[in-house]
């Protein structure tokens, strides 16, 4: 049951399509009256496309990197616990573990080292959400693939719900309902009609779309599961964080022309490469809980050579995986760095943080030069 499986190139752990993310939600609450009565337990696999408005799609790390997604469902109560792992991000790799023990809801990141409880809206925790919301695997939430139509067909976003075809998954037949989309892409659901179950779920990326597929690759059905999956005990030294209790996490990054940008508790590296500038910078939130829990900076020059600077609150330290690099010579202490594919990467702590810089074009020691330079922002 803890089979790494690939998720290809430029793969995001949640996808997000205009439109088909609320609907997902939607439909999986006015679905069925009741939740699933069967319990399973699946893997799922994810192959995607880098988003077409993703500026870091060509500066992202592709060579090796895995990740899992697990999911176990218990009924009567309901129960559930999701895990994310994903390795070779280089600082990003670790796994999210996401439960609902059947009162309440908890997230923990192993990056971090925190845990936060209510990440879930009280009434959606006794449904089989899928890991991915905006590619609802798992339970179709409605009786039959009639059902399942018409569900689909009453969203604005869905010109048309019809059925296409049939294909074989793990050795079940499935039904292929097509969803053309208002934006000029499609979404192919297959279902099991026997457990009105969605084995895979895939968008052609037409439109605005961001191409992708989404597969159960392995599925025990009617299996019994142990309660302790579902019960939350946060590890030694955890923090809790609070929950945004539906509210989005505000924050600023101010970018200076030619500069890194600033961000409060993290590095802003006073020295940039000449004919080097700001071309796009953000932040990501963590889990659960407002951070941000990581940020990173991309800067290019004339030519297209970039610099990309990644930073997370990782108080876990450095990856192992990075461990085996190279070690340089540096004020900074614990410096690795590793040349592969024409691409230098550079990696460092400052104490809660992991920072990483990346270049196709600069040498190891500009690298060390900007790192050096780093300071702190308030």
């Amino acid at each position: 049951m803890s089979s790494m499986l690939s998720i290809g190139a430029g793969a995001r752990r949640t996808l997000v399509l205009p439109g088909m993310l609320a609907a997902a939600l939607v439909l999986a609450c006015t679905g069925d009256t009741e939740a699933p009565g069967r319990s399973f337990y699946a893997e799922i696999a994810v192959e995607a496309d880098p988003s077409r408005n993703d500026p870091l799609a060509r500066s992202r790390v592709a060579e090796g990197q895995t990740g899992a997604i697990r999911w176990w469902y218990a009924a009567d109560p309901v129960r559930w616990r999701w895990e994310m792992e994903t390795s070779g991000s280089i600082i990003d790799d670790g796994m999210v573990v996401t439960l609902f023990d059947g009162a309440a809801s908890w997230a923990y990141d192993d990056r971090s080292n925190t845990y936060t409880r209510g990440v879930i809206p009280e009434e959606l925790g006794s449904m089989a959400l899928s890991p991915i919301f905006s590619a609802p695997v798992g339970p179709a939430h409605a009786e039959t693939i009639e059902g399942f139509i018409e569900r689909w067909r009453e969203w604005d976003n869905v010109l048309e719900a019809v059925r296409v075809g049939e294909a074989t998954i793990l050795g079940r037949e499935t039904q292929i309902v097509e969803l053309r989309l208002s934006s000029g892409g499609s979404v192919r659901a297959f279902i099991d009609p026997e457990r009105m179950f969605i084995m895979r779920w895939a968008a052609d990326g037409g439109g605005e779309e961001q191409p992708f597929q989404v597969e159960v690759a392995a599925l025990d059905y009617d299996t019994d599961l142990d309660a302790a999956l579902f019960a939350f005990d946060p590890p030694p030294g955890a923090r809790e964080t609070e929950a945004r209790d539906g509210q989005s996490c505000s924050g600023s990054v101010f970018i200076g022309r030619g500069s890194f940008p600033t961000v409060a508790g993290f590095l802003k590296p006073l020295y940039v490469p000449p004919d080097y500038g700001s071309a796009s910078a953000g932040s990501e939130n963590p889990s659960s809980g407002c951070g941000p829990a990581a940020t990173w900076a991309l800067l290019e020059a004339p030519d297209g050579a970039y610099i990309l600077l990644r930073q997370r609150y990782r108080p876990t330290g450095i990856p192992d995986a990075v461990r085996s690099w190279e070690t340089a010579d540096s004020d900074l202490g614990d410096v690795y760095h590793q040349s592969k594919g024409g691409v230098v990467r550079l990696v460092w702590r400052e104490g809660d943080l992991v920072a990483l810089l990346q270049a196709d074009a600069v040498p190891l020691e500009e690298l060390l030069r900007i790192a050096e330079s780093s300071q702190l922002a308030p």
